[in-house]
């Protein structure tokens, strides 16, 4: 049963996604509450130069931190809170990491024959051992997979944003491989807590760090289609441990979705099997792309 409606649950992620826009999750006051900061205009100018180049810094202190885990394949441990019946589904897997390569950043050894664009692949088991989701990403390009239902979502940079609504396909590219990514718009530094705005593409991201290593992130993701009104897609918050691996508590306002991870190992040692980024759908075929 618990497998059965832990399918059902990451199925109905995009049908039961709210039609229209919605803000606000289970995580926004934990958010607010534990990484404080003062009220910023995202669009406003920097507050001051030496502010501006120690935020600088401080990002890239935080992404080379994120490059330099290399590839590596997490252990993980997800409880679900379903946002309908409010159960609370449970599920165990792996995530399989090849971060992007980087100028001017070695890649670690094992890492010559994995996706320089960077990819991620995660299996996700139900109690009872059938595979409740199947997430493949590299690059650009997606699968994401419910097999016991027969859903299968594919897409790439020229999938419509809006038809994403309620999958959480982009945020787990960004969260997974590159946090700290995007251009930055804003920093500030109030009650020992790092904050950096950054827009990636459609999104504009609210970036918190404190000084005990708590890392949160609000995502907010925008429609941006040539001649149409800018739209809210979606809001997604987590909260996490730290990066690497740590305890993730994830929530995402278009489905009222409530998720923790638990990471319960890691392995950095050996890199993770290449062909486990490869196009799940190719490798059927006998491709390698």
């Amino acid at each position: 049963m618990r497998a059965a409606g832990l399918v059902l649950s990451l199925a109905c992620a995009t049908a039961c996604a709210a039609p229209g826009a919605r803000r606000g999750g289970a995580l926004d006051a934990e958010f607010a509450r534990i990484l404080p900061r003062s009220p910023v205009d995202a669009s406003a100018a920097p507050g001051g130069a030496g502010a501006w180049r120690d935020g600088r810094r401080r990002l890239a202190a935080l992404r080379h931190e994120v490059e330099g885990a290399g590839p590596r394949t997490l252990r993980v441990r997800l409880a679900l809170l379903e946002p309908y019946t409010r159960r609370l589904l449970e599920a165990r897997g792996a995530i399989a990491i090849a971060p992007p390569a980087t100028r001017g950043h070695a890649r670690t050894a094992g890492a010559a024959s994995l996706a320089p664009e960077g990819a991620l692949r995660m299996i996700l088991l139900g109690p009872g051992g059938t595979t409740a989701l199947d997430l493949w990403a590299r690059g650009d390009r997606f699968r994401f997979a419910v097999p016991a239902l027969d859903l299968l979502k594919r897409g790439d940079a020229s999938t419509p944003r809006a038809s994403l609504r309620g999958l959480p396909v982009d945020f787990l590219r960004w969260w997974m491989l590159r946090p700290a990514a995007g251009t930055l718009l804003w920093y500030e530094r109030s009650r020992g807590t790092d904050t950096f705005v950054l827009r990636d593409g459609d999104a504009v991201i609210d970036l918190r760090i404190n000084d005990r290593g708590l890392l949160g992130a609000r995502r907010t993701t925008w429609s941006t289609a040539d001649g149409a009104r800018r739209r809210l897609l979606d809001e997604e918050v987590v909260i996490a441990e730290g990066l690497g691996c740590g305890n993730v508590r994830y929530a995402q306002a278009s489905t009222g979705l409530l998720v923790t991870v638990i990471c319960e190992a890691e392995e950095r040692d050996r890199a993770p099997d290449p062909r486990a980024f490869v196009d799940p759908d190719a490798l059927q075929a006998g491709g390698d792309s």
